[in-house]
């Protein structure tokens, strides 16, 4: 048992199949959270769950400064001092860019906002207030495709761009540890490998579309013999998020069952 309690999590991205299993884990563990998403929130995949105390949840887009201030405060107004930040939102974008050709400016940037950039602007939102409390853990979600891929990956969407990001945010967790850590500030990353969170998720949907070899090609060389799900990466997320883990930071976690 982790013990959260009366913590306050902000989970951004918190509307996917991995962000509802983070959700889940956390209020387990005692957390107050504040689920952060460009859509609404399913709360009905969170019954059963066996925690009474309701999700509270925030409408943003992670890619405009105005609204990631926004959303910041009306959480600490709602429920108090933030102490977990999970950067969860991100992705490969919603358009196609296999190759270098393909890949322009819009989607580039777009990618990168989404990916990197909305880091930066919720860390710098929430950290000072951490660091006032000497206490506080981020946790970023990179990705195992950070060192690049050979050959045609299914599951993507923009590659260059997706990878080039899951790179930075690795440095970045880096330095944010460093320059934190004297507050009682811990940051970490954790980089899944494939994830199938849930059926109705984008990744798992172009998963599902691969002909039976191509995904067959995908799972094949993972020793655990199948992806990952939500949970696999909620429970690695809820250490990193505990007191348990205080000398643990600037780490990077691969969750991708020995791959």
């Amino acid at each position: 048992m982790l013990n959260l309690d009366g913590q306050v999590a902000l989970v951004t991205g918190a509307a996917g199949g991995i962000g509802n299993a983070v959700i889940r884990l956390l209020q387990q563990q005692g957390a107050v959270v504040a689920a952060v998403d460009l859509n609404p929130l399913d709360e009905t995949l969170l019954i059963g769950s066996g925690v009474q105390r309701p999700v509270k949840s925030w409408i943003c887009d992670v890619t405009k400064v105005e609204e990631v201030d926004r959303v910041c405060d009306k959480v600490r107004a709602s429920l108090g001092p933030i102490s977990i930040l999970v950067n969860l939102a991100g992705g490969s974008g919603t358009r196609a860019a296999q190759t270098l050709s393909d890949t322009t400016d819009e989607i580039w940037e777009h990618v990168m906002s989404l990916n990197v950039t909305s880091v930066l602007r919720f860390c710098r939102a929430i950290a000072p207030s951490m660091s006032s409390a000497g206490y506080g853990r981020i946790i970023n979600v990179s990705s195992t495709l950070r060192h690049g891929i050979y050959g045609a990956v299914g599951t993507l969407g923009a590659r260059l761009p997706y990878i080039t990001s899951k790179s930075a945010l690795v440095g970045m967790t880096s330095q944010l540890a460093k320059d934190l850590g004297p507050f009682g500030i811990t940051v970490n990353a954790v980089a899944p490998g494939l994830t199938l969170p849930g059926e109705e998720g984008a990744i798992t949907k172009r998963f599902r579309a691969l002909p039976q070899e191509a995904q067959d090609k995908l799972t094949g060389h993972i020793p655990a013999g199948r992806p990952a799900d939500g949970n696999d990466i909620a429970n690695a997320i809820a250490f990193l998020a505990s007191p348990e883990a205080k000398y643990v930071s600037g780490q990077v976690l691969d969750i991708s069952g020995g791959a």
